[in-house]
Order: C-alpha cells, then structure tokens, then sequence
C-alpha cells in the first residue's frame, strides 16, 4: 500500500453545532469537526442529550475551568469516542486509523 491508495488525513470540510444550556441555564452551543458528528449519529443514541450531559458532568466536577476549556474537553472527548468507531470511521472517511497503522 502506497500513501496514494488513501487519501491519507482528509477530513470532510464542516462542523455540526450542538444547542445545549449552560451552566446559568442559557444556551450556548458546542461546535464539533462534522464527521465525529456523523460517526456519533451513526453509533450513538441521542448525541445531542450526550453532549449535553456531558458538559453538565464536566461544569459539576471542573468548575474552575474556562467556557472554552469545557468546549474543548467536550470536542476532544468527542473525537475519542468517535475514534472508537474504525469501521464507520472507515465508511464516513473512505480511511481510518488501521489504514496508517498497516504502514508503520
């Protein structure tokens, strides 16, 4: 396999925005890459609900941190889980992580 067999790193363009409430109870919303939304749709139940607990577990247990540090804690968490998904990894992005894998 040669790196032009895959299109190696190519992310679809986008992002998919979750509406939740904040802490003060206002909303606000949560901006993920669009194919960890997609994955997530695909896997998951109610991803907007899971963002939203999320976010509420991270305000109770992390207090101290920033609007944007808790932004960022959620879109990493969700690239994680959405990282744990290859196969449809594979099927939204044409590649995944096995595909860099097999070259090492």
């Amino acid at each position: 396999m040669t790196d032009t067999d895959i299109p190696f790193a190519e992310f679809p363009k986008g992002k998919t925005d979750y509406q939740i409430k904040n802490e003060e109870g206002e909303f606000t919303t949560i901006r993920l890459e669009k194919w960890v939304a997609d994955i997530l749709q695909l896997e998951l139940d109610d991803v907007h609900n899971r963002v939203q607990v999320g976010y509420d577990k991270l305000c109770a247990e992390h207090p101290q941190l920033t609007r944007r540090e808790k932004g960022n804690a959620i879109r990493v968490a969700s690239v994680n889980t959405a990282n744990k998904y290859q196969n449809t990894k594979k099927l939204i992005l044409g590649w995944n992580d096995d595909d860099f894998l097999l070259d090492l």
